[in-house]
């Protein structure tokens, strides 16, 4: 094949592409991903301020951040070497998607809804916009204590989080306040010995 040739052939694909380009712009919005990637960050909140939310460790138990980052926090509940379960949140603000699985949810959590997701994992959606979710790991828990470990994390204050960290965010209408079930008494006791959150690397 001659130079010329070969420059024929890509000036050729340059320029299909260029017209490619013109053509779909208007329709950006319906690809994957293309109103999601281009939120805002002033409209995310960060994942470090998920971290405070997250429950207090009991005695023996540590609470452990693996990863941080734009709209998610996630931590490991470990009991010594053992890790217990992962735990996350995550703004759904990014992955609008998330939140379809709570349209029929069956269960409540302080007024939040609950869903099931397999043997080993439940998620609750805060406020129309928050996940949180709890998955088992090692030996695995029960449904009764995934559901105590959801109550344990700072629900309320999850609710009135916003971007700018200055002034709740504001509930759809018809969403009144959460209702105010107790924690599980023994997640609600916090001894004055027990551990504090640590921040490590990701294994």
């Amino acid at each position: 094949m001659s130079r010329m040739l070969r420059w024929g052939l890509g000036l050729l694909l340059i320029a299909g592409l260029l017209i490619g380009t013109f053509l779909f712009l208007p329709f950006r919005s319906w690809l994957p991903g293309g109103t999601v990637g281009n939120v805002p960050k002033s409209e995310v909140v960060n994942g470090t301020a998920f971290n405070r939310l997250f429950p207090k460790p009991q005695p023996g138990e540590t609470i452990v951040f693996t990863q941080e980052k734009r709209g998610f926090s996630e931590a490991r509940l470990k009991n010594g070497q053992e890790t217990r379960a992962l735990l996350a949140i995550s703004d759904t603000v990014t992955a609008p998607e998330a939140r379809s699985k709570f349209v029929r949810a069956a269960e409540q959590l302080q007024g939040w809804p609950l869903v099931e997701q397999g043997p080993q994992a439940s998620a609750l959606l805060v406020a129309q916009r928050f996940q949180v979710k709890v998955i088992g790991q090692g030996a695995g828990l029960d449904q009764q204590q995934r559901h105590d470990l959801l109550g344990a994390f700072n629900l309320s204050g999850l609710a009135s989080l916003n971007p700018g960290a200055s002034s709740p965010l504001a509930l759809p209408q018809g969403q009144g306040e959460p209702v105010r079930v107790p924690a599980p008494e023994g997640r609600r006791k916090q001894a004055a010995t027990s551990s504090t959150p640590v921040l490590e690397p990701a294994a």
